[in-house]
Parts: structure tokens; sequence; C-alpha cells
């Protein structure tokens, strides 16, 4: 036999075993409406500091390949005494915020340089003869870019003087300018790449 609950004692009867089982089945509608705004306010905040971390990685990555531009322009000078110019802009359109595929056969093929994979900047290169000597001295890499699709292009450039004085970039809309690129307070950084202008810079993601 059954012993009997002992009086006083609490017996569960249907009615609150219903009541606490509809109650552990699941979340209220006020907790689940808390867990959206507790996700869609770390949304907000996660995912704009995310597009600005991939920016500012692509810009690094152009300023690499200046550098590359530049370590190439330099050993052909030495090995046949002028710069190369390439003054159309390589890809041939500008590629907005997806990468596009380097194309075969480009200019920069004669200084032996191309990007490994696709880009999202277009390069160029102004190269000139200011004391006419018969061969070019002096260069500007040059790349530009509107990775944030805002419609405002940022240039980037990697400035190769002659006795102090550089050329000026040559892509449509271009910042870059000969007395060299953005040094956080003026354009006067010469012989190394960085943002051509203070929007152009880090500052802007």
């Amino acid at each position: 036999m059954l012993a009997e609950a002992p009086a006083g004692a609490w017996s569960p009867t249907v009615s609150s075993v219903r009541a606490l089982l509809r109650r552990s089945s699941g979340f209220t509608l006020v907790e689940l409406m808390l867990v959206v705004g507790i996700i869609g306010a770390l949304s907000a905040i996660a995912i704009p500091n995310f597009l600005r971390y991939q920016m500012r990685a692509r810009s690094t990555e152009t300023l690499t390949h200046l550098k590359g531009i530049g370590t190439s322009e330099d050993a052909y000078y030495a090995e046949h005494g002028t710069y190369v110019s390439v003054t159309t802009p390589v890809p041939a359109t500008i590629p907005g915020n997806h990468r596009v595929p380097w194309p075969a056969g480009s200019p920069f093929n004669i200084i032996g340089w191309a990007p490994e994979g696709g880009v999202i900047f277009q390069y160029a290169v102004q190269a000139d003869d200011p004391n006419a000597t018969g061969s070019l001295t002096r260069f500007t890499a040059e790349t530009n870019s509107d990775m944030d699709n805002d419609g405002v292009r940022a240039y980037f450039a990697l400035i190769r003087p002659l006795a102090g004085a550089g050329v000026a970039g040559a892509l449509p809309g271009t910042t870059c300018v000969g007395t060299g690129v953005w040094n956080g307070a003026s354009a006067s950084l010469l012989g190394v790449p960085g943002a051509c202008d203070a929007s152009s810079g880090r500052s802007k993601f």
C-alpha cells in the first residue's frame, strides 16, 4: 500500500502541474523581444566596425603593391636607365568594392610586376623627364578606388622624386601632388607609399 502524504504536505494538483509545464515550455514574447533587441544592437556596432576593418586591410594591401611597383621600377631603371610610364589605368574600370582579376598582358609586364590574385584598386604610373635628359627620371605610382561605393574615390601613391621634386598623379580626379603623400599634416612625404590626402587615408575608414 502507498503511504499517505502527511497532513499539511504539498501535493501537486493537475492544474499546478500544467501551469508549471506551460512556464517551462518556452520563452515569453518579452524575453524574445529582449534577445532580438540585444542582437540588433550588437550587429549595429559590429558590422560597421568589420567593414571598416576590411577597408583598412585593403588599403594596406595597395600600399604593399605600390612598394612592389616602386621596387620593379627601380630595378628597370638600373638596367635600362629610364623609368616606365603606365598612364592607362589598369584595370580599365575602377573595381568598386569587389575584387576583379588582374588582366593578362598589362603594361606593367614591362617592369615585371603583377599582383597576386585580384585587385580592388586601379593602378597607373606617371613618369617624366623634367631635365630633358632623354630618359624618364622620376615617377609617381598611383592607385585609386571606391571601396565603400560612396562615389568618392580614395587615392594612394608612391612618389619617387628627382632633386626633391616629384611628378603629380594622372588618374582622373587625382589628389596626388608632386610634393608628396599625406604625412598627417600636409602632402609632403616622398619615397614611401601613402594616402594622397587626409580623406583617402585610414582616418576615412
